[in-house]
């Protein structure tokens, strides 16, 4: 049965149990001579058998771990780009911030000093995999999807980065035409002494912030992040 509210636990419960039959599956010894009471009550005596059974068994999940492995990271990899694609809005937030019918004072105080709220919530989703199964997993397998997630979302994020200062200068070259084709006045200053930062300048700027900021967060994190 599946319950949408219930996802998150759900997906944890799976991880848990195939955790368990791992555990279960590689201490052959152990679990052969707590089973062989009860089959010997019962008359049971080839166990060979079930030594061959057990390992085939390990043996089966082994081989489901890299495919394991690969959702995982994909899985985490998704949750942080969610929140690092924000980077696309950014652009409409500072466009026509200089125009001359809404010039006021807080327009120069709509010069971007720090990183944007959605990079403080990247990489939320590595912490609580790093605190919340760091007593159910091996520090390898934790530090395994820590590198790839992080990895390919910061990778899907330089690329939507690169996307945006693509299309902000494509922007200033096409505005850049319009007024020589249309023969205007240069361009109306950002301020009253002519000074000021342009919008697209802003958005640079913005962007510079993020990405600085980012890779601090990924340099005060534990070790594990630190190694990704």
């Amino acid at each position: 049965m599946f319950l949408p509210l219930l996802v998150h636990r759900l997906w944890r419960l799976t991880l848990q149990i195939l955790a368990r039959y791992s555990v279960f599956v590689k201490e052959l010894p152990e679990l052969l001579e707590t089973i062989r009471p009860k089959l010997e009550v019962i008359g049971f005596k080839n166990f060979s058998s079930i030594s061959a059974a057990l390992e085939d068994s390990r043996l089966s999940l082994s081989a489901c771990v890299p495919a394991l492995s690969d959702r995982v990271t994909q899985n985490l990899s998704e949750s942080c780009f969610s929140h690092l694609k924000s980077a696309l809005e950014i652009p409409r937030l500072y466009r026509r911030t200089n125009k001359v019918s809404a010039l006021t004072e807080k327009d120069f105080e709509e010069v971007p000093t720090t990183a944007s709220s959605y990079v403080d919530s990247a990489l939320k989703p590595l912490y609580q995999l790093q605190s919340g199964h760091k007593d159910k997993l091996k520090q390898a397998i934790i530090q395994q999807w820590l590198e790839g997630a992080l990895s390919e979302s910061t990778h899907k994020y330089y690329e939507t980065v690169s996307d945006v200062l693509s299309s902000v200068r494509k922007m200033e070259e096409s505005l850049k035409r319009l007024k020589q084709a249309r023969r205007t006045a240069p361009a109306t200053p950002a301020g009253p002494s002519g000074g000021g930062m342009s919008d697209d300048d802003k958005i640079r700027l913005q962007l510079a912030l993020d990405v600085a900021y980012l890779g601090e967060q990924v340099t005060r994190a534990p070790p594990s992040f630190q190694g990704a």
